[in-house]
């Protein structure tokens, strides 16, 4: 009978661990998230690329494979100049496998047109993220539709 309580004590302090290594990593996911929607709604493209590992691919729709940064930034360039000025992304679900995470998120943006139609648009995305060897999170791989 000891035993068996000392082994529902090991399991118990174990998994108590264990969610809080989960929550800590879903805490410095949030906080790249939250970096992404401020660099994007300010417009600052030099920052919302830092974001990205340098050998990031990301998959927008209708649009080729952007395989650098610097396709990126262009693409982020002219979603701006085009009057996509408000963006924001909520996980909906959220898995991390050592040093690389997998991220599902539901995304929301306005368009502010030039004729001063405002055009709602949202849909999924996906993200693999990599851990970096400061311990921050960047986005490996994005695609969304």
């Amino acid at each position: 009978m000891k035993k068996l309580i000392t082994m529902l004590l090991i399991i118990i302090v174990s998994t108590s661990g264990l969610a809080n290594a989960v929550a800590d990593e879903a805490a410095a996911i949030n906080v790249l998230n939250s970096k992404w929607d401020a660099a994007v709604n300010k417009g600052d493209t030099t920052q919302l690329v830092s974001l990205y590992t340098d050998n990031a691919v990301m998959m927008p729709p209708s649009s080729e494979i952007l395989s650098d940064r610097g396709a990126i930034k262009n693409y982020w360039d002219v979603l701006r100049e085009v009057g996509i000025d408000v963006y924001a992304i909520n996980t909906v679900d959220l898995r991390v496998d050592g040093n690389t995470a997998y991220q599902t998120v539901l995304w929301e943006a306005t368009r502010n047109a030039a004729d001063g139609n405002v055009i709602q648009f949202n849909g999924n995305m996906s993200n693999v993220l990599e851990r970096q060897k400061d311990g921050t999170w960047k986005i490996k791989l994005q695609s969304w539709n």
